[in-house]
């Protein structure tokens, strides 16, 4: 009897129960978070249990260490080196080996003429054309059923000016390198090729030379190696469809990771990184995009190293991507589902994947079936008198309490906006924190304020009821979110989760309820048969049988077999429906039970049959009434909590670090915490109202504390720097003034740091910072000229860049005013790899540029020339970007050719049509070689002094990206 009363004990809903399993909810919660977060760092490969992979990776930890030695964007010569290195490497890995090839873009000297739209905003209907000569390094393993769609991996070797690129992408290139050495010693069915490919950062342009290769037309599946944070866990960022998730599921056993929230987020533009696996994507090509992507603070700067990183992070991407081309190249692949997939990783044990598209069809099937089963089991109760009627007092207090927390929430996020705006890049822990106990208070006061004033049976299931009510609405608007961007919504998959839990949680209410009917119902009408009967019983004899149902219950009623079974129905629907008159529900018994000892006689034989018609708790047999709230805490909150909290976790993870990024990313990741923060309230509101004053003391303790830090802390710091945007103008047109260009967060945060570099203290320097229009500020200021050249002369910056007219028919009496104009133009730039010429009439709305044309020099600086790439465009060019490999080729050969004004808009009263023809050319071009020397009359000097400086004097909460392909930036202009 004493196990049995504990267990009872320990099952009643009341405070302390209900607080201790919130406590061991949580806390498990959080040992599978920090289980899933730290176990990829204990998986590395054992010498005695995988020596193949043991040797992979220490390889592949030797290549990364060489490969990060220095900064390697294209535009540098180191660029060159680790080139040359990778293919030593894929030359020493081949061999002699029969099935593989090897091509080298730079030996072939490929090049391409393309239009391109921006790959980094799509909406953009800027018209460019990029002149692009590659130097990826391909190597092709011929598979043994050469005629099945091949496999392409990919990589890209170049770094941007100001970082070292171990993850981006130098762990990406190594774990090609080991994946290419562990094929080769295993030969793939399918064809396998790999791209060493090079100039992402600026154009994904090593990825679009690929498709000007005849290896290309041998593949059809893609696996992108990608870093768009600084370490951590390699993710399934994206992947084209249902069949291709399942391909991961199928072939990534050990320490699966990935999520399609990332994949809606990226779709969405909240973050503003790219891939070359979107080049693939857009080639018609399938497959994944694996990547690192956090932090993004350490993203594209020099924290970006090897020191940083690690080799577990290493070996989660080499393992990744090993598994996965393993079974790709070596198994049947169906590929039949091409809708968009939902899928997620259960801390990386277990990787799950559903269509989008099914998903939506199930969301269907509960928005119709689940309001339909609730209606119905609802009449049935309140036909059968167990329902019972709230007032609107009740209805009310959830759902008001609810819309008082996100009122609560949105003062506190203006109070965010208004003193410490960035404070999520330093920890998004903290607000989201202040969020969810906003809610969590709000809605424990006001609940509690208004049952102790209007007292509420049963405001558990009440609650439970409406939030299946309100989850309703949501999942209806989601799954028309879905259905109308054609299942690219992929990250909406928890609130089908968290509706079904608790449409469960709220039907069994209901069907408790509804099963309950029945049986009080027949024992009422027997208890009326057999032991009321007014004419011939006196009000003593009522008050005796009245102690003896309480005493002895069982025998309330006749002991037929028939009713035994009806009592034993009644103890477990009661179980499910619950007690609505409980003292360990929702409220102890009121003042009813002292009125009901007032009464007169008649009275109280009238609470007997109330007794036996409403089950109250006065009957022994509805003990185990009040154990149901169990079974609704077991649907609803630890499921619903793992996956809310997980997925808040996730977007947030992703995207706190894009505050940096300008006003409108600030505001959208305040509404994600906020939002977060509702999202992880939910499955416990219910309940909250009745924890013990333990759990509502550590509630507003945590408040307390996340709010303070939220409002109060710096939101930089050594390991959370701020990032800043640097270049360095000169302007040839308007002297050879090096103006220093800073791009960062608006709000007093770039001024004072710049004020304290020696070289503007010291001297008369002027500062201007100028707030941008979407929340960022430029400030400007003239720094310390760069000597980009080794010479043994006064360095002349102006000797940089020079543009030569070659010809220019527009003023040519023999041209015809309706032939389109054409002109040659030769740019000198010196020990250069990459400049941008933009082009813009003042007389015409459009670029009148139609076509443009590049040459191949025989000779440097000779006007004699082959054409090799020419391209026209209908809707006019706005811009020409070149890039070539050759640093000692000065030289670039241009050929363009626009349409005079008259063929634009056909006006032939226009007294000067001359000059509404001209053509402006504005010229920039690209240095971004940073840490390196220059050898002037005899001295050693850094490249770039100015950006040496901040390095050197900015405290250490920030740190220094570059702002545009170049770390240096020469322009000027002209006019044909």
């Amino acid at each position: 009897m004493k196990l049995k009363s504990l267990f009872r004990s320990v099952l009643k809903y009341r405070k302390t129960n209900l607080s201790l399993l919130l406590l061991i909810t949580y806390s498990i919660i959080a040992l599978l978070y920090i289980f899933d977060h730290e176990r990829y760092k204990l998986s590395l490969p054992k010498e005695g249990e995988h020596p193949e992979f043991k040797g992979l990776l220490e390889t592949a930890w030797g290549d990364l260490q060489i490969i990060t030695a220095s900064f390697h964007p294209y535009t540098s010569k180191e660029n060159d080196k680790v080139h040359d290195y990778l293919l030593r490497r894929v030359l020493e890995i081949t061999g002699n080996s029969s099935f593989a090839s090897v091509s080298d873009d730079k030996e072939s000297k490929r090049s391409i003429l393309f239009q391109q739209q921006d790959p980094f905003n799509e909406s953009s209907g800027f018209s460019r054309i990029t002149y692009f000569e590659s130097s990826n390094i391909l190597v092709k393993l011929e598979g043994k059923n050469p005629k099945e769609e091949g496999l392409l991996l990919s990589a890209h070797f170049d770094s941007v000016p100001t970082g070292y690129g171990a993850t981006d992408d130098g762990m990406g290139v190594v774990s090609l390198l080991a994946n290419l050495e562990y094929h080769i010693k295993h030969r793939p069915s399918r064809t396998l090729i790999f791209n060493f490919n090079n100039n992402e950062e600026f154009g994904l342009l090593g990825a679009s030379t690929y498709f000007d290769h005849p290896w290309s037309a041998l593949t059809k599946y893609v696996i992108n190696l990608e870093g768009t944070g600084a370490g951590g866990k390699a993710v399934l960022f994206r992947t084209s469809d249902t069949s291709t998730a399942r391909i991961y599921q199928q072939s990534v056993e050990e320490n699966p990771f990935g999520n399609s929230i990332y994949q809606q987020g990226f779709y969405s533009r909240y973050v503003r990184s790219e891939t070359d696996y979107k080049i693939y994507e857009q080639n018609g090509m399938r497959g994944w995009d694996i990547a690192f992507y956090k932090p993004r603070n350490l993203y594209h700067t020099m924290k970006d190293s090897i020191q940083y990183t690690s080799k577990a992070s290493l070996w989660h991407m080499l393992h990744t991507s090993l598994q996965l081309s393993a079974y790709v190249v070596s198994n049947p692949l169906d590929t039949a589902d091409k809708s968009p997939a939902c899928y997620f990783d259960f801390i990386g044990l277990k990787f799950f994947v559903m269509s989008a598209r099914t998903l939506f069809y199930w969301n269907c099937i509960f928005l119709l079936v689940s309001p339909i089963v609730a209606i119905g089991l609802y009449l049935i109760a309140r036909d059968r008198i167990t329902w019972k009627s709230y007032s609107w007092l009740s209805w009310i207090r959830f759902p008001l309490s609810l819309a008082a927390g996100i009122v609560v929430q949105k003062l506190f996020s203006n109070d965010i906006i208004r003193s410490n705006p960035l404070t999520f890049s330093r920890n998004y822990f903290w607000p989201v924190s202040a969020f969810l106990t906003e809610i969590l208070l709000t809605s424990y006061i006001l609940i509690n304020c208004s049952n102790f004033f209007f007292p509420c049976d049963d405001m558990k299931s009440l609650s439970i009821i409406e939030l299946f009510i309100i989850l309703w609405a949501v999942l209806l608007f989601t799954s028309k979110l879905l259905y109308s961007s054609d299942y690219r919504y992929t990250g909406l998959y928890p609130l089908s989760i968290f509706f079904l839990l608790t449409a469960i949680a709220a039907i069994l209410k209901l069907l408790g309820l509804a099963l309950e009917a029945k049986t009080r119902k027949e024992a009422g009408r027997e208890f009326m048969d057999h032991r009321f009967n007014y004419s011939s019983h006196s009000q003593i004899d009522i008050e005796q049988d009245s102690q003896e149902n309480v005493e002895q219950p069982q025998n309330q009623f006749p002991s037929s077999q028939d009713e035994q079974t009806s009592t034993q129905d009644d103890n477990i629907s009661t179980t499910l429906a619950g007690s609505s008159h409980s003292v360990n529900d929702d409220h102890e018994m009121d003042s009813s039970s002292q009125q009901r000892d007032e009464r007169v006689p008649l009275l109280k034989g009238s609470s007997h049959i109330e007794q036996a018609l409403n089950s109250t708790e006065d009957s022994p047999k509805l003990e185990y009434t009040d154990y149901a709230w169990i079974i609704q805490y077991l649907l609803i909150v630890p499921i619903s909590s793992f996956v809310l909290f997980n997925s808040v976790d996730a977007i947030m993870d992703a995207l706190n670090h894009t505050v940096q990024e300008g006003s409108k990313a600030t505001f959208d990741v305040i509404r994600f915490g906020m939002v977060g923060g509702i999202l992880i309230a939910l499955p416990i509101l219910p309940f909250f109202y009745k924890v013990n004053y333990i759990t509502v003391s550590l509630t507003v303790l945590l408040f307390l504390i996340s709010a303070s830090k939220t409002l109060l802390e710096s939101p930089f710091t050594d390991n959370n720097p701020l990032k800043v945007r640097f270049s360095q103008n000169i302007d040839l047109s308007q002297g050879n003034a090096a103006s220093v260009h800073l791009l960062g967060r608006e709000g007093n945060l770039l001024k004072p740091m710049l004020e304290d570099l020696p070289s503007i203290k010291y001297s008369s320097t002027h500062i201007n910072c100028t707030s941008m229009t979407n929340g960022m500020e430029l400030c400007t200021y003239d720094g310390m000229q760069p000597n980009l050249l080794s010479t043994n002369g006064n360095a002349n910056i102006s000797s940089m860049v020079k543009i030569h007219i070659l010809h220019d028919n527009r003023n040519s009496m023999e041209r015809s005013p309706y032939e389109p104009i054409v002109a040659e133009l030769l740019l000198e730039a010196k020990e250069n790899r990459a400049c941008t010429l933009s082009f813009e009439s003042r007389h015409q709305a459009k670029s009148p540029v139609r076509e443009i044309t590049v040459y191949q020099e025989k000779n440097t600086g000779s006007q004699h020339a082959n054409i090799t790439k020419t391209i026209k465009s209908g809707s006019g060019i706005n811009e020409l970007q070149l890039h070539k490999l050759d640093f000692d080729q000065e030289t670039y050969h241009i050929g363009v050719q626009w349409f005079p004004k008259l063929l634009t808009d056909g006006n032939l009263e226009d007294d000067n049509m001359s000059t509404k023809d001209e053509l402006s050319v504005a010229i920039s071009c690209y240095w971004g070689e940073y840490d390196s020397e220059s050898v002037v009359n005899g001295t050693a000097v850094r490249k770039i002094p100015a950006f040496d400086e901040l390095i050197n004097y900015a405290p250490p909460s920030f740190s220094f990206t570059n702002e545009q392909k170049g770390l240096v930036i020469v322009k000027d202009s002209i006019i044909l």
